[in-house]
């Protein structure tokens, strides 16, 4: 591991106005604001309030009292869409033919009777092969009680083809997530799959996947134990990128089918995750060159520190804008996680004081998916956590002013995304700008856990759902679902969700894993896009090293009266991992006037007018310095 510069922590932090944006919202966003004070208030007293609502709801969902007692009016019907929809459905054209395995299908047998059966896949979205496209990688349960195989397909520019075995991807197993990072810093990303049972690694030697598993002592875990979502962040600043493994719960099959299946509004569905033993959160730091091992450290960076949760996704990344990364964990049916870095790599849990552990109304949620993004240009991440029907999804602005200090406003509601989340269940969200028009957006995955809720559930709760798109439109979103297409609102049980130039025309898709079902491929349509930006960003290590993802850098961009921040995260959304190459939509504006990179362990470096409507290739070269020049 290369030494952390001294600088890189008490560097001066940025001084920046206040945008307009946020006075908007706060304008607008009063009666959200009081909400989180409220919020603020019982979250003093939050572990008995979070207790209590726990103890009530074996699954996370709340109880039909719940549910009539918070459930707000139904939202207006939306205007349809005048200019036709963002998104059409390629999934067949672009052949994505698969189905997702994860145990019996609801019409065979008795259906699911267990949670593994119930919680579905993520997906990963990274470059194999360096030709500049994306592939996709679906982990894939079992199937009549036998393993599944994981599925790697390779973009070819006219289509996808599954070639996993063929590349050495000989992957099996009741397979969760997977995370692509580049853990041996060679230039390419090497991929680790999550399960139900052993862990694997495997590294990429110039397109082709090895399995590195036994190489890393500790990393595949105890045969019985469920790990879920994983993040790979460089917490240290030496430059090697760290792993982070979200776990779920015990699964004890013989007591499960003891005592059958429990009530929920009136159904009777699997037990879990309340009742179920948690299983802890595991951490590996990473030792560099020569040997690149993911060793065991969770106690000593300071993640054993809470109780073990009932984990689904972390993320890396840098809360307070101090150059380091911090983690965040959503986490089911209890507090969710806000790890904050000292700068060393060591971690203080925060949540509860950072106003980020439980919901509006300080009761714990059932956290499933997350997704980060700056929203109003002031450099700091918002947070976006995705719940279950009968719980608004969460959005967190962040209002941190000092470093360490995190503070945060829970603002679903003002801003225009809690009310019509409320009878959805949601796994995968994405923060994206699918307009490029300059202001982020937001898409849902939706699907209940239980099939066993048809019939049963209030009216207005089903299994299967349809998806939710919301155009950023400045202080608040607007629920722009009717105007996505077919490919977004058909209803299904949908899980992990990835957004990624899959056709390398300068926007945004979506691929969407769905259970028990073929996954969507949704290709961006919208009409009259703005201009954009796309930034394949990459470091080299020591000098004439490997071009390596820079991941974990912050991108601060100006153009005109526009600002906006992206980071490059490995691991978001639901068990899954998105497109590394940063978008940003720019307007009207035809030049970015400036651009900021900051890297952990690195100081700030700035490059000026760049071309737009392409994508770029931004080189960070071992000794800070920074270039830009045409992609591929």
């Amino acid at each position: 591991m290369r030494p952390r510069p001294p600088t890189a922590r008490t560097r001066p932090r940025p001084s920046r106005p206040r945008p307009t944006r946020r006075a908007r919202i706060r304008r607008r966003g009063s009666r959200g604001v009081l909400l989180a004070g409220a919020t603020w208030a019982l979250l003093l007293s939050g572990p008995l309030a979070c207790a209590d609502e726990l103890a009530s709801s074996p699954a996370g969902a709340g109880d039909a009292a719940h549910f009539a007692l918070h459930a707000p009016a139904p939202a207006p019907d939306q205007p349809s869409a005048p200019d036709g929809p963002w998104f059409s459905d390629r999934t067949r054209a672009w052949g994505l033919v698969h189905r997702s395995v994860a145990g019996p299908t609801p019409q065979q047998g008795q259906g699911k009777r267990y949670l593994r059966d119930t919680v579905g896949q993520g997906v990963a979205v990274f470059d194999l092969d360096g030709d500049g496209r994306m592939e996709l990688l679906f982990p894939q349960g079992q199937a009549q009680g036998e393993d599944g195989r994981d599925l790697l397909y390779l973009n070819t520019g006219e289509g996808l083809t599954e070639r996993g075995l063929e590349l050495g991807f000989d992957s099996y197993g009741y397979s969760f997530g997977a995370l692509a990072f580049d853990y041996d810093s060679d230039g390419d990303e090497d991929v680790f799959i999550t399960r139900l049972g052993a862990d694997q690694l495997f590294a990429n030697d110039g397109g082709r996947l090895r399995d590195v598993t036994a190489e890393h002592p500790g990393l595949a875990g105890p045969a019985q134990e469920w790990s879920s979502g994983a993040a790979a962040g460089d917490v240290d600043g030496d430059g090697d990128l760290d792993l982070y493994v979200a776990r779920y719960c015990a699964q004890d099959y013989a007591a499960l089918d003891a005592q059958g299946l429990i009530p929920l509004m009136g159904c009777l569905v699997p037990a879990g995750p309340g009742g179920l033993p948690p299983q802890a959160d595991r951490f590996f730091r990473n030792t560099g060159a020569p040997n690149w091992r993911l060793e065991p450290h969770t106690e000593a960076a300071g993640f054993a520190a809470p109780e073990a949760s009932y984990g689904f996704q972390p993320t890396f990344t840098d809360v307070d804008d101090d150059g380091d990364l911090d983690l965040y964990v959503t986490n089911d049916s209890v507090f969710n996680f806000l790890f904050m870095n000292d700068g060393d790599g060591r971690f203080v849990e925060s949540a509860l004081r950072a106003g980020v552990a439980c919901g509006k109304r300080g009761q714990m949620e059932a956290g499933m998916g997350l997704t980060v993004s700056d929203l109003d240009g002031d450099g700091l991440p918002e947070l976006h956590v995705t719940n279950f029907s009968n719980q608004s999804n969460s959005l967190y602005h962040n209002e941190t002013r000092t470093p360490d200090e995190p503070w945060f406003e829970e603002l679903s509601d003002a801003m225009g995304t809690g009310r019509p989340s409320w009878f959805h269940l949601a796994w995968g969200t994405n923060f994206a700008d699918f307009d490029a028009d300059g202001s982020v957006d937001l898409f849902v995955a939706n699907g209940h856990v239980f099939h066993q809720v048809e019939g049963c559930a209030p009216e207005r709760i089903a299994y299967r759902q349809p998806n939710q798109v919301f155009r950023g439109q400045g202080a608040r979103f607007e629920d722009w679902s009717a105007r996505a297409g077919a490919v977004i609102t058909g209803r299904a049980s949908h899980r992990g969700s990835a957004s990624v130039d899959l056709d390398q025309d300068g926007d945004l898709d979506l691929v969407i894993n769905r259970l028990d079902e073929p996954p969507v491929l949704a290709l961006n349509e919208s009409p009259a896009p703005g201009h954009w930006v796309m930034l394949d960003v990459r470091r080299r290590l020591v000098p004439g090293g490997a071009l390596v993802l820079a991941t974990g850098a912050k991108l601060h961009l100006s153009a005109g009266e526009l600002r906006a921040s992206r980071e490059l995260y490995r691991g978001s959304s639901f068990l899954s991992c998105e497109d590394p190459r940063l978008h940003f939509g720019l307007g009207e504006h035809t030049r970015v006037d400036q651009l900021r990179l900051a890297l952990p362990g690195l100081a700030p470096v700035t490059l000026s007018e760049l071309p737009v409507d392409q994508l770029l290739r931004v080189i960070i070269e071992a000794d800070g310095s920074a270039r830009w020049e045409p992609g591929s």
